[in-house]
């Protein structure tokens, strides 16, 4: 009996000094390959005017035209406060995997504003980005080299690189916003020049079209989006140039094609306390990125047609400071219209100026399309350890006037235009006060 319990104690002791080895195993494994991370984010926002804006109004676009009543008054001219933490995010960062050679890596991250209906509803967890990595590491004649392949939902390559500001659209629509799925390589060849070129899917931004906003012009077009670009860092200084294709098929039934061509240049300096960006973007039918652009469709010689509309977009975003940092954005857009002069009698398809996605040129009478905008945006906040505190003054304004000279669109001479505003030119603005308290962990 006595010879048992010793050989029970000898058997509880190894498995608890299994337990702990166990124990200790997994809590090294976890600290050495996941970092969770992430934030409870809150903002407090006011508007002067009604306007075209996304995430329960939380990521602002544009401020609507005028829209005069009987009385003469400006139906949009209203007021807004909102306070919401729905933007809040938890994410897992996963390194230190190496398999032949081969170094694995991976992120998830999600935050909560989907399942809002406007301003209102049960906000749910969704996806962010979803991705895994796989580095091979080498020795050339410039030093270490590396490539790196990226497969999964990330950030578009060409909206990477963002202002130094806290708003929820980090200077959309003036820069490209887009995360989607992707597959991108990216080889940098040792002496500070990088190379990148990848294949991108839409899921959650994407081309308007005769349904609306949908996948599926891409999905039933079978093309993925294209892009390479080249990039060049030295000390202090990164610059960055790129160039992104896009093919799809606006109706299914029908083999026309909507093809439309973009460009961008980002430039960067960093030294010690003070950042200073700047990006620039020409090109086509950008609103899959959040950009102010669109196409038509049009018929030519009895056969459908399209025609990408060209615009510009650029920013530049200064800041100072590290515990008490002062920034300053600076935004504009300029619509051109479509590259030839044509008759438009035309569907315009644009989801992001707020005029509709769906019209037909004969039903902009009386209507107004936006030919620029700009945004002002200085803000202020103060860092303490892992919480942050800011405030933000935001200023947008768009110009809209009449499409055609006037407001009866079949009196005018449509042939030679290009599509842009024509008569009664207007600004519209909206003053934007938002602030924003943070915890990350």
């Amino acid at each position: 009996m006595k010879r048992t319990f010793i050989i029970l104690c000898a058997m509880l002791g190894l498995s608890a000094s299994a337990f702990a080895a166990d124990k200790e195993a997994i809590k090294d494994h976890l600290e050495n390959h996941f970092q969770l991370y992430g934030f409870i984010r809150n903002y407090f926002a006011f508007d002067t005017r009604e306007s075209k804006a996304g995430t329960a109004d939380l990521f602002y676009w544009v401020p609507l035209d005028e829209d005069i009543n009987a009385e003469g008054k400006d139906l949009n001219a209203n007021m807004s406060f909102r306070f919401l933490s729905l933007t809040s995010r938890l994410g897992v960062n996963v390194k230190g995997y190496t398999i032949a050679g081969l170094e694995f890596g991976a992120k998830i991250e999600a935050d909560f504003y989907a399942g809002l209906s406007g301003s209102t509803g049960t906000a749910t967890f969704r996806m962010r980005q979803a991705y895994m990595t796989m580095t091979k590491n080498a020795l050339g004649r410039n030093g270490r080299q590396s490539s790196v392949l990226k497969v999964g939902q990330a950030w578009h390559p060409i909206g990477a690189d963002m202002p130094d500001i806290y708003s929820l659209e980090t200077g959309a629509p003036f820069g490209p916003f887009s995360r989607t799925p992707m597959v991108l390589n990216d080889y940098d060849f040792g002496n500070g020049m990088s190379l990148a070129a990848g294949m991108m899917w839409q899921m959650q931004y994407t081309s308007s079209g005769p349904d609306g906003s949908s996948a599926d012009y891409m999905k039933y077009g079978l093309l993925p989006e294209l892009y390479i670009g080249l990039s060049y860092k030295k000390g202090a200084f990164l610059g960055r140039v790129g160039y992104d294709f896009l093919s799809i098929k606006p109706r299914k039934t029908d083999d026309a094609r909507m093809n439309a061509s973009m460009g961008f240049v980002y430039l960067q300096y960093k030294k010690n306390l003070f950042t200073a960006k700047a990006k620039s973007t020409f090109g086509q039918a950008g609103e899959h990125l959040g950009l102010m652009s669109g196409y038509l469709e049009y018929s030519e010689n009895g056969k459908t047609a399209y025609e990408a509309l060209l615009s510009s977009s650029s920013w530049l975003s200064l800041s100072y400071g590290k515990k008490f940092v002062g920034s300053l954005f600076l935004g504009y857009n300029q619509n051109f219209g479509t590259p030839n002069e044509r008759t438009w009698k035309a569907l315009y398809f644009n989801k992001n100026t707020g005029i509709g996605h769906t019209l037909k040129a004969e039903e902009l009478a009386g209507k107004t399309v936006q030919n620029k905008m700009f945004r002002i945006e200085p803000e202020f906040t103060y860092n303490l350890g892992k919480f942050t505190v800011g405030i933000e003054y935001m200023l947008t304004a768009a110009q809209y006037g009449s499409f055609g000279h006037g407001d009866d669109i079949s009196s005018v001479d449509l042939a030679g235009k290009k599509g842009l505003a024509m008569g009664k030119l207007h600004w519209v603005m909206n003053h934007r006060v938002q602030a924003m308290v943070k915890f990350n962990f």
